[in-house]
């Protein structure tokens, strides 16, 4: 048992040491230009250790940069996954609060995008960079929100089976686009409004090709509990 408690402190140890490395490249990929590599030595000295405490922590600088995308994604896939909370607020502001964070997150943290895409987060990652699996994630975490919702409405979820990733992907796209435009036509609160409504519009169709009607302004559990109460409408032939 003894031996097992030190082996539990050792990790714990490393976990911490870990963790002090990955924050320390974050903090340096936010102070370095998009495109500017960063040297492991750099991210030990931010870290306050010696470059080889690093290598012992990551098995070469490949596995240090899929730990850095991993751990980038994670921590915004959380912010997106609150963001995503359909306990408060109504289907307007959920798409758009959603909207926002993305667009802040690649506005504000352009580096951070731009090394998530150069590469993946896994060895056997089957070519998906970063953002690939990000998309995926986020998608998949829409779909586990609109399914139950689509099944306590008793209409098929058929006609939003693509929704979630097309939206993620034009999302991403669109403000991928707009982050790399030197001269955007659109400020950060009107590229956001866009693709809320674009969004709005998106899931509004899927919701009238099964006779639902809902209402973007409601709060989205008194726009269930209205559509529950209305049984959708027939679908003309």
């Amino acid at each position: 048992m003894q031996a097992t408690g030190r082996e539990g402190r050792w990790d714990e140890h490393n976990s911490a040491r870990q963790t002090r490395i990955l924050e320390a490249a974050v903090e340096l990929l936010d102070e370095t230009d998009p495109g500017v590599a960063i040297p492991v030595q750099q991210i030990a000295s931010r870290a306050g250790l010696a470059k080889s405490v690093v290598y012992r922590q990551f098995a070469g600088k490949d596995e240090l940069e899929r730990r850095i995308r991993s751990y980038l994604l994670d921590g915004f896939f959380a912010t997106l996954n609150d963001r995503l909370d359909i306990g408060t607020g109504s289907i307007d502001e959920v798409l758009t609060r959603t909207v926002r964070a993305v667009a802040d997150w690649a506005g504000d943290h352009r580096h951070r995008h731009e090394f998530m895409r150069a590469g993946p987060i896994a060895a056997d990652d089957s070519g998906l960079d970063a953002i690939a699996v990000l998309k995926t994630r986020v998608a998949g975490r829409a779909r586990e929100i609109l399914e139950p919702i689509t099944a306590m409405l008793g209409v098929d979820y058929e006609p939003f089976e693509t929704l979630p990733y097309a939206l993620v992907s034009m999302v991403e796209g669109t403000l991928s686009h707009w982050v790399g435009d030197p001269e955007p036509t659109r400020s950060r609160g009107e590229i956001v409004a866009d693709l809320a409504a674009l969004a709005w519009y998106a899931l509004d169709g899927a919701a009238r090709s099964v006779g639902l009607q809902p209402d973007p302004e409601l709060e989205l559990a008194d726009a269930i509990s209205r559509l529950t109460a209305d049984p959708p409408s027939p679908l003309p032939a």
